[in-house]
């Protein structure tokens, strides 16, 4: 059995890691939008295989909920996203198309909150931080919605 720091210690560079992903990706979709196009198919699989992986390992190693939660929603999110954006693509964004675009998001927010929440329990340094990461991530995400309005890319 893996020990509860060890295991800890994967959660939060798990948890950084996607933040650290979610920025250079927003950051990719407002500067240079053709590479996030052609690489935002590996952030789905990245996330969502290392979500499912440390999940998994968390409910087997009867770490509490909190924990395992976050990871697993996002695994659930980056499937749908995967499913909607590369394997299938659909057009949902926009118009939005409301049966995808709430579960969608829903997974995502929740996800990441969970995990943001989960952070106060292990270190408010570690809150704060991931918080902060949050927020500069959901500015670029927000920016870039208005970028591609302005030059009519999608």
């Amino acid at each position: 059995m893996i020990e509860q720091g060890a295991l800890q210690t994967v959660y939060i560079l798990f948890a950084f890691a996607v933040q650290i992903i979610l920025i250079a990706d927003f950051a990719a979709r407002v500067w240079k939008s053709a590479l996030e196009l052609r690489w935002g198919w590996l952030i789905y699989t990245l996330v969502g295989v290392a979500g499912l992986l440390l999940g998994v390992l968390l409910v087997v190693s009867r770490q509490p909920a909190y924990l395992a939660a976050g990871p697993l929603l996002l695994a659930i999110w980056a499937a749908v996203g995967y499913t909607v954006d590369v394997w299938r693509p659909v057009n949902w964004r926009s118009p939005p198309r409301w049966r995808i675009f709430i579960p969608y998001v829903g997974l995502y927010v929740t996800a990441l909150l969970v995990m943001w929440v989960s952070m106060w329990f292990i270190g408010l340094a570690y809150w704060i931080a991931f918080g902060a990461m949050y927020a500069v991530h959901t500015g670029l995400n927000i920016y870039s919605h208005f970028k591609t309005r302005e030059t009519g890319t999608v």
